[in-house]
């Protein structure tokens, strides 16, 4: 157990060696048997101390007066966030990417984030449970800074291996897991049994895909299905421009992990984003904006825009440049919510318009009836 001041850590109530699983200090004699793994006892050891002193070093950072407060939703306009995504790459050596994580993370709190995504297995190939060393040591991050991680692992469950994305909350806990549905050739690992997935947050609704899924857009359609706001895409590569396909197709944003490249709603990369540090990128987005179509909708977006001057804006309409007959509202005055004014005047947002057409004329052709 680590208590952690200011300025001072002390270390007291040593946990039993019998919780420890992996490291890679090898002891050719002495060997601990733990669930499905049998590992030596100086493995344990040095994994342990290495765990201990990075969970340290996390629990010591003085505070920071000059830190960044995280958005304060209830007196902004429309729903913010800030994401980061840490871009440190793909594998390596565990303890130095995981000490470069920290870090990061460190970078990330102090900068008032409120989800950062690290990279597909950042911290390496050799696998470990859930809770673990690797999420246990970011899970302090976490808490420390009152923010969600998505912290990439390759996941030892019972007998098999995962490429696995796990959620940490705001307290540390771990609120989710999503586990690789398109492994790579050759990566050696198990496939998911359990599919696309959404996290309820208290800002949003999330999904997570990784790397090889770029390639197979039902992955993309079912986060749309389950009615994601952010898709978050730890990756060993940049991905380039089908992520900005289905971000404007599906309306979302993509926080892709691996160029750091943030992807707003409209499709293009977000213009005002911040690099606190190498590797690092942050942005703020507004979870509230959204799409309308023209159809059924004029009459009640006249009569909305008319009640409700300086409270929302429209960002962009149908035009020479762009034909697609949407508007793009988002709220400009502190407190309102775009959403909500839509839903007052009964003006469905793009993604609902679509998934009801979607449900009403699938059943019609089941039912031989005509549109």
């Amino acid at each position: 157990m680590v208590v952690a001041s200011a300025n001072r850590v002390n270390l007291f109530l040593i946990p039993p060696l019998t919780v420890i699983h992996y490291s890679r200090i090898n002891c050719p004699r002495a060997t601990l048997k733990t669930g499905a793994t049998t590992m030596t006892t100086g493995k344990a050891l040095s994994r342990y101390f290495v765990f201990m002193f990075l969970s340290c070093a996390a629990l010591a950072q003085p505070d920071v007066m000059n830190a960044v407060p995280q958005l304060d939703r209830e007196k902004l306009p429309g729903r913010q966030v800030r994401v980061a995504a840490i871009c440190i790459g793909f594998g390596g050596k565990h303890d130095a990417k995981l000490k470069e994580a920290i870090e990061h993370l460190h970078t990330a709190g102090k900068s008032g984030v409120d989800i950062a995504c690290l990279p597909e297995e950042f911290a390496g190939t050799e696998a470990e449970p859930v809770p673990g060393p690797t999420t246990t040591a970011v899970a302090e991050l976490a808490k420390q800074y009152n923010m969600y991680v998505i912290c990439p692992i390759r996941e030892q469950a019972g007998d098999k291996q995962y490429n696995t994305a796990v959620l940490i909350d705001r307290k540390g806990s771990v609120a989710g897991y999503y586990r690789k549905v398109f492994v790579f050739w050759g990566e050696g690992l198990n496939l998911s049994t359990e599919g696309v997935k959404v996290f309820e947050t208290d800002f949003g609704r999330i999904s997570i895909l990784t790397c090889f899924d770029l390639n197979y857009p039902e992955l993309w359609q079912k986060c749309d299905d389950l009615d994601a706001d952010i898709v978050f895409w730890p990756s060993a590569y940049g991905g380039g421009s089908p992520l900005n396909a289905f971000a404007i197709l599906y309306h979302y944003y993509i926080v892709p992990v691996g160029a750091g490249n943030i992807i707003d709603i409209t499709g293009k990369t977000c213009a005002d984003i911040q690099k606190p540090r190498d590797k690092q990128f942050i942005a703020t987005l507004d979870l509230d904006r959204a799409f309308a179509h023209h159809d059924f909708n004029r009459e009640k977006v006249k009569k909305m825009l008319d009640e409700h001057p300086g409270d929302i804006t429209v960002e962009r309409n149908l035009s020479e440049e762009d034909l697609a007959p949407w508007w793009l509202f988002s709220a400009i005055k502190p407190g309102v919510r775009a959403r909500e004014l839509l839903k007052k005047y009964k003006i469905e947002t793009l993604r609902e318009y679509q998934h009801r057409s979607r449900k009403q004329i699938n059943q019609a052709r089941k039912e031989g009836k005509r549109i």
